[in-house]
């Protein structure tokens, strides 16, 4: 499950919103007056806010971009491009302008842009996966691998999701991706670090939470275990062409 937050001033907006993302069962919607909106339960899959002004959102924007998401869009939803003259914006890279009569499907538009790019996706070309002829049971799987806590992401949790035992679901995930589950969630584990540490720069304690460490220490070792170097060291590594 990902999350969206919408914050507006403008109540009519809100329900044209609504009606436009009722129709991604995929996404759970909160409110920027929940007190709960940000629990860092949902901070991991958090897919965008949507608002009508982007001032005062900034100073709540910033305490989250970089260190508790890796990502965090912004869709500046309005009847029309009207900001304040005093509206200073430096997150242009995660700003979407939606405005105008066809608002509501463009704003569709990006949604579905953000879903298939969010960095939880798993590159299933680059995974030896052809992802259109697994079976439903499966898909079901890498969804849970998408969007479930990365800690929970085992044999035994996908197998009690599954109502199955662990052992026939090895069984069941070797036969269709021709891989062991182990060394496919070892592939996707690498695929975030690498995406997190070297394309997107993040430092060590950020990656570590989104990874699902409690503690810099055991992510350090676990690293540092399969890698042969610390996640610091690895972090300064330049970016292959």
């Amino acid at each position: 499950m990902f999350y969206g937050i919408i914050s507006f001033e403008n109540s009519d907006l809100i329900s044209e919103c609504l009606q436009v993302l009722k129709t991604f069962k995929s996404i759970r919607i909160k409110t920027g007056d929940d007190p709960d909106v940000f629990n860092e339960k949902y901070l991991d899959n958090l897919l965008f806010l949507i608002t009508d002004r982007l001032g005062e959102e900034q100073v709540l924007i910033r305490t989250f971009k970089g260190e508790k998401v890796p990502r965090f869009p912004i869709i500046f939803y309005s009847h029309s491009l009207m900001l304040s003259q005093d509206t200073v914006w430096d997150l242009q890279e995660d700003l979407y302008f939606v405005v105008g009569e066809e608002r509501k499907q463009h704003l569709a538009q990006v949604v579905e842009i953000l879903l298939k790019n969010h960095w939880r996706r798993i590159p299933y070309e680059k995974m030896g996966i052809d992802y259109n002829k697994l079976s439903p049971r499966m898909k079901k799987v890498m969804e849970f691998i998408e969007t479930n806590e990365l800690q929970n992401c085992d044999i035994f949790h996908i197998a009690r999701y599954l109502k199955i035992t662990p052992g026939y679901f090895s069984q069941l995930f070797k036969s269709e991706t021709g891989q062991t589950f182990r060394g496919f969630m070892q592939k996707v584990l690498n695929y975030y670090e690498n995406l997190l540490f070297l394309d997107w720069k993040m430092d060590v304690k950020s990656v570590s939470r989104l990874l699902g460490y409690s503690e810099l220490s055991s992510y350090s070792r676990s690293f540092k275990n399969r890698k042969g170097k610390s996640p610091r060291a690895f972090a300064k590594l330049k970016v292959q062409p």
